[in-house]
């Protein structure tokens, strides 16, 4: 057993042996010495355990920075970017933003760790705090990023037993880490009730009781004249707990590029993720008024986002000579663009209010 999964099993035991799946999640993922995220080095990446858009290929920054050099038509706009990682993001995103374009730059990382190597890859002029609640809004437009942030929110997780939802709780003792069923908590039910989701007996599923809040929080923080885009994976409620889909929900683990299904195994040593329900970033939207687009695939997100031009610019586009540099490129391209990958899979989701809302839609 690694030192990590020995302080998480000690630390469930000190809390009474049981504890619900979310707070297992958290301690999982982001107790500040053992947690997954709290690791001295990314863990992502082609080195790390899994890819992200981000850091599958420069080309997503190039897209995204091309964007806000569109966007930006009333003057430099802050750009937040949120789990913000170790900054590589945003040193990619401010290679490609035209200077004049870009504002405030601020990164948001709960992970001290990443904060520090953030530090030190961006150096002075970039903002990097652990939290929302540590900053006043900039002046003046605001993109916020978002990349698999809220997937990676700790869930409940509940399976239907005949007439009764039962949720599965985490468990210490001499078998090391075990699943418990205890009758689910009225918080819990409630999410689902509220989705108008009725699971089917035996079903497994999970709820992210956290998103829609926070989500709340941040389009208030985020005034009225901003652009969000979030880049996750996930479905519309009535798709997620389709019961032909997900029967047994959608969390998964990774660890060295290999998928399971166990979070119980090796804690803190792999990372945990569920699929997001986007009505919990819907009705936040709906609520104050805010546009949305999307959400759409990475793939046609990038193709709306200029993309195809980009590629042309840079000489990579159909016309271009296949050269060994140009079909590299066009590797690192279809990588993203792939529908059997990351281009179907991964969603993109526009939410705009204020002046900003006439420029995303556009431009998107």
């Amino acid at each position: 057993m690694t030192p990590a999964a020995t302080a998480i099993e000690a630390e469930v035991l000190r809390r009474g042996g049981r504890i619900p799946f979310a707070e297992y999640m958290e301690l999982a993922l982001y107790d500040p010495e053992h947690g997954y995220y709290s690791a001295p080095e990314p863990r992502y990446g082609r080195a790390g355990d899994f890819l992200t858009a981000p850091t599958a290929s420069d080309w997503y920054p190039s897209v995204l920075g091309r964007l806000i050099g569109r966007l930006a038509i009333d003057g430099p706009m802050a750009v937040v970017d949120l789990a913000a990682g170790d900054g590589s993001l945003l040193e990619a995103l401010l290679d490609h933003a035209p200077t004049k374009a870009v504002g405030d730059v601020i990164g948001i990382e709960r992970s001290e760790s990443m904060r520090r190597l953030a530090a030190q890859r961006l150096g002075d002029g970039i903002s990097l705090v652990a939290g929302l609640d540590q900053l006043s809004r900039p002046e003046g437009p605001i993109l916020i990023h978002a990349s698999e942030l809220y997937d990676a929110f700790p869930v409940d997780r509940v399976v239907r037993r005949g007439d009764e939802i039962m949720e599965l709780w985490v468990e210490a003792g001499e078998a090391g880490l075990t699943w418990a069923e205890v009758p689910a908590r009225d918080e819990v039910s409630t999410y689902f009730v509220g989705h108008g989701v009725e699971l089917v007996d035996g079903q497994v599923a999970e709820a992210n009781r956290g998103a829609e809040p926070f989500h709340r929080r941040l389009l208030e923080w985020a005034g009225d004249n901003a652009i969000v885009v979030v880049l996750d994976y996930g479905y519309e409620a009535r798709r997620l707990y389709n019961p032909r889909g997900r029967a047994q929900g959608s969390l998964v683990c990774y660890r060295d590029h290999q998928l399971n299904r166990d979070p119980l195994e090796t804690p803190g040593q792999q990372d945990i993720t569920a699929h997001v329900n986007w009505n919990d970033l819907g009705r936040p939207a709906a609520d104050a008024g805010w546009s949305v687009l999307g959400p759409w695939s990475l793939a046609e997100f990038l193709i709306r986002a200029g993309l195809g031009d980009l590629a042309e610019t840079r000489g990579v586009g159909m016309e271009a000579e296949p050269t060994a540099e140009v079909m590299a490129a066009r590797q690192e391209i279809k990588r993203l663009l792939d529908p059997e990958g990351m281009g179907s899979d991964l969603k993109v989701l526009v939410q705009a209010t204020g002046p900003l809302t006439d420029a995303a839609t556009r431009i998107l």
